[in-house]
């Protein structure tokens, strides 16, 4: 293999824990829940934060919100960065009733081993066990082990919430969820997250490192060590300085990797659509379609909990802009099929995030108020810049390109099968 085509490799293998380095920054607490900074002397520039303590979001995400790409707008999150490093932990959640949630655990390499929940595990309150993999020894009594990939696990909780409830109730909810020792006490610990969550990628040198570091931090699983070693003669694998590396060659892939992620993907389905990923707890060998989720959907779980349907051009192929408008119609009967809900959600395809809007509305979906059904029972849903004359149906875009999401939350058999007939993405006018 030419030192191009090993680069290539490289990069794509290694892009997910520096995104996942970058979002641990970017979503990990400076304070704990007693007030207390992870770094009380280090200031703005610290890249010390807790790990083991809970995050939440108390509202819905809109356009304001930009830690997190590619986020919903049905579910408040909840998370936490879990840090096994000393030893096993002790995770409780309690009672949800009838209400959805799942908390999926990625580990540092985006794989989303694990999904605790509604689907697995019901609603009743459960004490998972959560440990290493080199931890042995016997779970204690009454507990759930959950072995981890990784020394450093990204928990991301999601509740199901309907539009304009009251949010108390699952604000209770959030708070009841908590990491301990074994004995008990709280978990929380400080770690060094070395960078911050608005390093964005693109700078080989800066890449290189932090690759490095979390490589030492969550080595690979024993089937990819060859691989590394492989990589090695670049300069990236664990133990190895920046100074070492290949960085022409490194830069050179990866921006010409950047590009190639960042482009409207092409439709593989019809209507516009993108086939979903097919991913149910690892990505095996498929560092491509890894990299891609890492860089534009990170946090994107198992397709056996949620289908994610991804289309960034109309039904002729073209990239949707905004400038334009565009329907998109479920036929009378033809809804999707989910047990728990769907929405379809809008995205400006240069930052990955909600766009900002008259109505702030940021999805469709069946929770939706006040959606007008066609006269033979179908729905249609219009997207564009300018609203069109009845806004009720209107799902805005900004006046440039964007993609939309549609999310099956746990899809029956039709969708999982590839049986389901997705709504075409019909160009309805051509002024730009």
């Amino acid at each position: 293999m030419n030192r191009n085509d090993l680069a290539r490799e490289a990069i794509l293998y290694s892009l997910p824990l520096y995104e996942t380095a970058r979002m641990q920054a970017a979503s990990s607490p400076r304070k704990n829940t007693q007030g207390q900074f992870a770094d009380p002397q280090g200031g703005p520039e610290s890249t010390r934060r807790w790990a083991n303590v809970f995050s939440h979001t108390r509202q819905l995400l809109n356009a304001k919100d930009r830690r997190v790409v590619t986020p919903n707008n049905d579910t408040l999150y909840t998370s936490t960065w879990i840090d096994l490093s000393d030893g096993p932990l002790l995770l409780h959640t309690p009672d949800t009733g009838e209400r959805y949630y799942v908390l999926g655990l990625l580990d540092f390499y985006t794989n989303p081993f694990a999904h605790l929940g509604t689907r697995l595990n019901g609603n009743a309150a459960h004490t998972f066990f959560l440990h290493g993999p080199d931890w042995q020894g016997t779970p204690p009594t009454g507990t759930l082990p959950i072995a981890c990939a990784t020394p450093t696990v990204w928990l991301i909780g999601r509740i199901l919430a309907l539009p304009h409830e009251d949010l108390a109730p699952v604000h209770a909810l959030q708070d009841a969820f908590r990491l301990t020792t074994l004995q008990g006490e709280p978990a929380a610990r400080v770690v060094t997250c070395g960078l911050h969550g608005h390093d964005q990628l693109g700078d080989a040198a800066t890449f290189v490192e932090v690759v490095n570091r979390q490589l030492a931090i969550n080595p690979p699983p024993s089937g990819e060590t060859s691989d590394l070693a492989r990589f090695a003669v670049l300069g990236i694998g664990a133990g190895l300085d920046k100074s070492q590396a290949d960085l022409p060659l490194l830069q050179q892939t990866l921006t010409e990797i950047l590009c190639e992620l960042d482009a409207p993907a092409s439709s593989d389905l019809s209507g516009g659509w993108n086939a979903s990923v097919e991913v149910t707890d690892h990505y095996g060998r498929d560092w491509f379609t890894r990299a891609r989720v890492a860089r534009c959907y990170i946090g994107m779980l198992g397709t056996q909990e949620v289908i994610y349907q991804m289309a960034h051009r109309d039904s002729q192929g073209r990239p949707l802009d905004g400038r334009h408008r565009y329907r998109l119609r479920f036929a009378p009967g033809g809804l999707p099929q989910v047990d728990a809900f769907w929405s379809l959600s809008l995205y400006r395809k240069s930052d990955y995030l909600f766009v900002e809007n008259p109505l702030q509305r940021y999805a469709i979906g069946d929770r939706t108020a006040g959606l007008c059904t066609d006269p033979d029972g179908g729905l249609t849903i219009w997207l564009g810049h300018t609203p069109p004359p009845q806004t009720s149906n209107w799902l805005p875009a900004p006046d440039d390109t964007f993609y939309v999401a549609l999310r099956l939350y746990l899809p029956r058999e039709v969708h999982q099968t590839g049986q389901y007939n997705y709504p075409l993405i019909e160009l309805v006018d051509d002024s730009a």
